[in-house]
């Protein structure tokens, strides 16, 4: 007959820790890559994952002179890239003077492309103060001072630009910076769909 064994209580204690200490030290790694922001290239072509197709919500907002409304059918037929931006967001602040270029680059085509930029919460004097303070003068913004239409377009981050067709409906959905050469990839993708 054989003798039973027992196992030593030490050696059970030291690996259950090491198996604790094993167990913590994955969940640590799993969580640290979970919460780490993904790397961003400088530079992003329109990507496909952010297609989306759905009507673009109508508003009526303030331009800076404040007698001015500007509502996005007034851009019917055109393609239309809506920009909400805020002058404490230092990316929204960075992709200003692109938007201003693509504005006057697109300004003599009376169908061509449009721009709108959208302030968030700011007044006309604060806004107008900030663009002669980084040297821009032609931008064109409305003041959604309330954020109603923020909401309506369901912004959570800023910047964030909406490119919508010349039907209404917004194709594409840009959260952070934009560059003057993405604007036209985003054109290039909805002629592309034509």
């Amino acid at each position: 007959m054989r003798a039973k064994r027992n196992s030593s209580p030490t050696i059970l204690l030291f690996l259950t820790l090491a198996l604790f200490g094993i167990f913590i030290a994955l969940l640590m790694i799993f969580l640290e890559d979970r919460d780490a922001p993904a790397a961003q290239p400088a530079f992003q072509p329109a990507p496909q994952r952010n297609v989306i197709n759905f009507r673009a919500p109508d508003f009526e907002l303030p331009l800076l002179d404040g007698l001015t409304l500007v509502a996005p059918s007034d851009y019917a037929g055109r393609t239309l890239f809506l920009n909400f931006w805020a002058t404490w967001c230092a990316p929204c602040v960075r992709e200003l003077p692109a938007f201003e270029a693509f504005a006057a680059s697109h300004d003599d085509q009376e169908n061509g492309p449009a721009l709108l930029t959208i302030n968030l919460g700011e007044t006309a004097a604060e806004i107008n103060g900030f663009l002669k303070e980084i040297g821009l003068r032609n931008l064109p913004v409305a003041m959604d001072i309330n954020q109603v239409v923020k909401r309506d377009y369901g912004v959570q981050n800023l910047p964030t630009t909406y490119v919508i067709d010349g039907g209404g409906l917004v194709r594409y959905m840009k959260l952070g910076e934009m560059k003057y050469e993405e604007m036209g990839l985003y054109l290039e993708q909805l002629e592309d769909k034509s």
